[in-house]
């Protein structure tokens, strides 16, 4: 996978979320559900996703904060599906 470069200065505001996981296991589990998700939503805003240990780090930048905020609720709204099919596996 490439890595897609921009400058975080050109966006007006920006969210920073860091997911604490019970296990790498976990965390590579969620990260891998979402990817697709965040690749795919790339559009009015962008984000920086990354994954170490059991820590999933998420950033987005946006220059209109109605789009911020709707990038952070799709952002929980994927994490907590992900996480709720998970818990189902267990």
């Amino acid at each position: 996978m490439g890595i897609i470069s921009f400058s975080s200065n050109t966006y007006k505001y920006k969210f920073s979320l860091e997911i604490d996981c019970n296990s790498n296991r976990e965390a590579n589990i969620l990260y891998n559900s979402i990817l697709l998700e965040h690749l795919d939503t790339q559009i009015k805003s962008k984000g920086i996703m990354d994954i170490k240990e059991n820590k999933i780090h998420i950033k987005v930048f946006a220059n209109d904060l109605s789009i911020l905020k709707a990038s952070l609720y799709s952002y929980l709204r994927w994490i907590k599906v992900a996480e709720s099919i998970y818990k189902l596996t267990l």
